[in-house]
């Protein structure tokens, strides 16, 4: 039986982008070889969503969040957003 994930990825920022490009790895590596697929999208957030829009995380982000099957979220934070 094959079933249709929605999963929102957050990367985050700094090393949060890294480790979620391996876990997006993973998510194609079981649509390929397990029955599950996965419907993502991905938004900003943390940091990399300050930088860009003025808010570390977005009403939109939120609302796509909250309609998600999952919600994976990278790590966020570092010194240039401490203040």
């Amino acid at each position: 039986m094959s079933s249709n994930k929605k999963i929102l990825v957050l990367p985050g920022d700094g090393i949060g982008t890294e480790v979620m490009s391996e876990v997006l790895n993973i998510m194609e590596w079981m649509s390929k070889n397990k029955s599950v697929s996965f419907d993502v999208s991905e938004r900003l957030v943390g940091g990399a969503a300050f930088d860009r829009e003025g808010n570390s995380i977005s009403d939109a982000t939120m609302q796509e969040a909250l309609d998600s099957d999952a919600v994976l979220l990278g790590a966020v934070g570092g010194p240039q957003w401490d203040s």
